[in-house]
């Protein structure tokens, strides 16, 4: 399993580094146009992070991997792996089919407790904590500073978002 996680998340490094110098080929690519972000500035700032992080995760991974010597998997694992794998493909999946219906300020948090639980997270605050912390700062991110209108439901969800943003 720990050889499937580094070279996914090798991919991943790789894929934004790619997707990063085809920011530069942007009709303007600069980053700051007048003291104002440029189109090439809130790509190239995803992509900088999902570099970084993904390096990081990277690195770690072939620690463990080198710590552990586990270069050999079991089958056990890696059949829970694959459980595990279509079952954040069916959240993701699901989330999808809701967020037109149910809008993004009801259906983000209960996807992200759900993704929690399924990555294995015990702390009943925590999981609470971010995912109703990170959904408002999703919805300020987005509504206030880039001006990008989410999903806000229909009938009663829709009233619901409306509160909100």
């Amino acid at each position: 399993m720990l050889k499937g996680e580094l070279i996914f998340s090798l991919l991943i490094f790789v894929g934004s580094l790619l997707l990063y110098w085809v920011t530069g080929s942007f009709a303007t690519a600069s980053v700051l146009q007048g003291g104002q972000m440029g189109p090439a500035f809130w790509p190239r700032f995803i992509l900088g992070s999902i570099i970084l992080l993904s390096g990081i995760v990277s690195v770690g991974m072939i620690h463990k991997i080198v710590k552990e010597k586990a270069w050999g998997e079991s089958l056990l694992t890696m059949d829970r792996g694959k459980v595990r794998f279509f079952a954040a493909i069916g959240l993701c999946v699901a989330y999808l089919a809701l967020l037109p219906v149910l809008g993004f300020i009801a259906v983000t948090p209960l996807f992200m407790i759900a993704f929690m639980l399924l990555l294995g997270e015990k702390s009943k605050g925590w999981i609470i904590g971010v995912s109703i912390a990170m959904t408002g700062i999703i919805v300020v991110l987005f509504t206030k500073a880039m001006y990008v209108p989410l999903p806000r439901g229909v009938w009663l969800f829709r009233e619901f978002s409306l509160l909100f943003y």
